[in-house]
């Protein structure tokens, strides 16, 4: 499980899928739409990130697009948590609880 903070979240990989990924689009989506904070490695076969953890939270763009990738493209291993503050009082004002 690779797992790193994000400014406002969380990304967590579940990296046990990844061995049988052929696409890396995740790696792929990061390279082109975020701050390629990934490489493939190839002993192993899963992603992997390039940067510290520290680095990582001040780098990522949280652009969403390795998630989107990896479910549309890869294995879906691929969650990014990001809390949505004032939702659950929302969702009661409007009656939706």
């Amino acid at each position: 499980m690779i797992e790193f903070e994000t400014r406002t979240g969380k990304v967590v990989i579940d990296d046990s899928k990844c061995v049988g990924c052929k696409t890396f689009a995740c790696v792929k989506a990061c390279s082109l739409y975020g701050a390629h904070l990934f490489r493939i490695n190839l002993k192993v076969n899963k992603p992997e990130p390039i940067y510290s953890a520290e680095d990582l939270k001040r780098m990522c763009t949280e652009c969403l697009a390795c998630e989107q990738e990896c479910f549309l493209r890869g294995l879906n291993a691929i969650r990014i948590e990001l809390p949505l503050y004032g939702l659950e009082e929302y969702r009661k004002r409007v009656g939706l609880y």
